[in-house]
């Protein structure tokens, strides 16, 4: 399940993973939100949800900071008990993969996941194709353990005994992926696993920007890389309901807002979006 749990936010980051358009002249994942009546700064910060614990790293200012704020908010409440379950629930197809493909990109589908991830397709075919990806993560990025930036701050909130929220529901969420048809998913499940070499390969080049905090960078390399159909859905109409509720909570306490960087960056994007309602949101360097 917590495999399945971190393909949401990593789906949308994976097909769509930055929004085209102006994006910040600055370099960074943590920035500082002040200005417009805000009492205290809050600080928003761009994740990637899916790495290998090795190249985790926070920096020492981003745990500084971070322990400063008084709440986090991630893209969804992760430490709702409930969350799973409703997950479990809602992966589940009112049909088989088998029957979304034709029957030799069916087999070949099949041949990869025995070959690459050693689960059976035939076993796995009742769920979602979107949710299947996930089982695709640990020969994706070449470990068997993939982590999430996000495990890493509920873990340091739960210590800290720091209040956690989302800033939407899994319903929310879980409603990208059902405007999207099945067939189409399949589709993408496909076209995903076909050219699975160039998929490694534009994920690691990925990673590198991201580990440098380029942004622009990842802006480049991604619009190239990730068709942009459902942009809409998966990323413009979030941000804009994101930032309805941002000013609203780093008006209450100091707020730690932890989300995928593709929601960062672009015309569309969170920062540009704060700064357009005339909040100040700045670049924070690290020491």
């Amino acid at each position: 399940m917590k495999k399945i749990t971190c393909s949401l936010s990593f789906l949308i980051c994976l097909h769509s993973y930055l929004s085209f358009g102006q994006v910040p002249t600055e370099n960074a994942l943590l920035w500082e939100i002040s200005g417009k009546g805000l009492q205290k700064s809050s600080y928003l910060y761009g994740t990637i949800h899916v790495i290998c614990p090795d190249e985790l790293n926070i920096s020492t200012t981003t745990k500084t900071i971070f322990n400063k704020t008084e709440q986090l908010f991630l893209e969804l409440d992760l430490d709702n008990p409930e969350l799973f379950a409703e997950m479990q629930r809602s992966m589940a197809s009112n049909t088989h993969l088998k029957n979304l493909l034709k029957a030799n990109d069916y087999e070949q589908l099949a041949s990869f996941f025995k070959d690459r991830t050693g689960y059976s397709i035939d076993m796995l075919g009742m769920i979602k194709p979107f949710y299947l990806l996930s089982y695709t993560y640990s020969p994706m990025i070449g470990c068997s353990q993939p982590v999430s930036v996000e495990k890493s701050f509920l873990e340091m909130a739960n210590k800290q005994n720091k209040s956690i929220f989302g800033l939407e529901t899994l319903k929310d969420q879980l409603s990208v992926f059902e405007k999207i048809p099945q067939r189409k998913q399949a589709d993408m499940l496909l076209e995903y696993i076909k050219d699975f070499e160039k998929t490694q390969e534009s994920f690691q080049a990925m990673l590198k920007e991201y580990k440098e905090e380029n942004l622009n960078a990842l802006v480049k390399s991604s619009a190239n890389t990730y068709s942009t159909r459902y942009e809409h859905l998966l990323l413009d109409k979030r941000n804009k309901n994101w930032v309805k509720k941002i000013p609203k909570m780093s008006s209450q306490k100091s707020t730690f807002f932890a989300v995928g960087a593709a929601h960062l960056a672009g015309e569309k994007g969170i920062i540009n979006l704060l700064r357009k309602k005339g909040y100040t949101v700045t670049a924070v360097v690290n020491e």
